[in-house]
């Protein structure tokens, strides 16, 4: 029989582990190790589930319910995301618990009708809004578009813990539930993922919603994602380092980016990278096709310049190129600088719709020469391409 843990008096995590999952939200997030589906039971006079987990797993979920409640009423459901990764079971919670009354912010209240189709006679709630559960006084906090319009937190006083839900998530499946397990590095580089991957173009409402939780003033002892760890030994960490993911801040780094048929445009591509590299410029250098698109993400989020390249495609750019550029306009990317650059045979247009679409990503050029080359780079090329690279470089340090 699953088990819950105990996470605080009274309070239990209840969530279960994928750890077959490879693609998060569909291909838009490659995954290595799986994920978890956090869902939390606060035991009080009246007993509260927050949020629920996939469809598929609900039967897990309650298994762990019912090891600490057998077959005790719930009283309480707080929907604090209507994603379906956080809300899929909830119909049929509902079915199990029909008396149960339902919390969500009133943009969740929305989205849920549209997803279930059923009015389960829900209660909206907003920010400081709060439900008393007897001994425990539950805090909502609505952070909308941190990712969803219906996003929201919430926060016990008498526990000093914070149901985060999306915020401060990170794809750590484990049963040490607890970050201190995993040491600081690893935790804070999988919520760079996480946050570089479904977070990144909220950032004004990130730094925004830091504001607002200090403005409270606060304790909190323990942050507990919908996603991964419990944020326990290293929750002031966290904190700060969301702050420097949401302000994008960049140290001296590039992030190359290339898509090469016949290695013309790879020849330029590490040509370049070793003039930034040689000149005190950290490289990572990228063939698209063969490089799992969350590790470019990640990688850009404290990079001060991205240089994006593409052979010569039927008069266009490589159609995967064309496809990380429209990502990279859809992540709202702030700070950092950019060039194309590219090879071609008979047609030379393709280095400036990559400077074009660049700039369209509000991302200015780190300068104006159109890096574009005719078949094979001689040796005189490449050391052109070098040469740049390293007046790049000094370039980027003054940024």
């Amino acid at each position: 029989m699953k088990q819950a843990i105990q996470i605080k008096e009274n309070m239990y995590w209840v969530g279960v582990h994928d750890f077959q999952l490879r693609h998060f939200h569909g291909d838009l997030f490659p995954i290595e190790d799986g994920t978890t589906y956090n869902a939390y039971l606060i035991v009080d006079e009246e007993i509260t589930l927050i949020d629920t987990v996939e469809e598929e797993f609900m039967d897990v979920m309650m298994e762990r319910i019912r090891s600490v409640i057998q077959d005790r009423p719930i009283h309480n459901v707080i929907v604090q995301h209507a994603e379906p990764d956080h809300s899929g079971g909830f119909v049929k919670f509902m079915e199990q618990y029909p008396d149960a009354h339902a919390y969500a912010s009133n943009a969740g209240v929305n989205i849920m009708l549209k997803q279930y189709f059923h009015d389960y006679a829900y209660r909206k709630v907003k920010t400081g809004d709060t439900l008393c559960t007897g001994k425990y006084t539950l805090t909502f906090m609505e952070m909308p578009m941190i990712h969803w319009p219906d996003n929201m937190m919430t926060y016990v006083k008498e526990a000093d813990i914070l149901f985060s839900n999306d915020a401060f998530g990170q794809h750590i499946p484990s049963y040490d539930i607890y970050d201190e397990a995993h040491g600081l590095s690893k935790c804070l580089d999988k919520a760079k993922d996480y946050y570089a991957n479904i977070v990144m173009p909220y950032g004004d409402r990130v730094l925004a919603k830091l504001k607002d939780i200090q403005a409270m003033n606060i304790h909190i002892d323990m942050i507990a994602p919908a996603h991964g760890i419990i944020w326990k030994k290293y929750t002031a960490q966290i904190l700060e380092a969301y702050q420097e993911f949401a302000s994008f801040a960049a140290k001296d780094k590039v992030v190359i980016v290339y898509e090469s048929v016949w290695h013309h445009t790879q020849m330029m591509a590490e040509a370049l990278a070793e003039g930034f590299g040689r000149n005190g410029t950290c490289v990572k250098l990228f063939q698209y096709s063969h490089t799992s698109s969350s590790l470019i993400m990640k990688e850009l989020l404290d990079a001060k310049a991205i240089l994006v390249g593409s052979g010569c495609y039927n008069n266009a750019m490589n159609p995967a190129i064309a496809g990380f550029l429209e990502k990279l306009k859809s992540c709202k990317v702030k700070g950092k600088k950019g060039l194309g650059f590219g090879s071609y045979g008979w047609f030379n247009g393709v280095t400036k719709d990559i400077n074009a679409r660049l700039t369209d990503c509000g991302i200015p050029l780190l300068c104006e020469d159109i890096l574009a080359q005719n078949y094979t780079p001689s040796e005189e090329d490449l050391n052109r391409y070098m040469e740049l690279g390293a007046q790049l470089s000094k370039e980027i340090k003054k940024i």
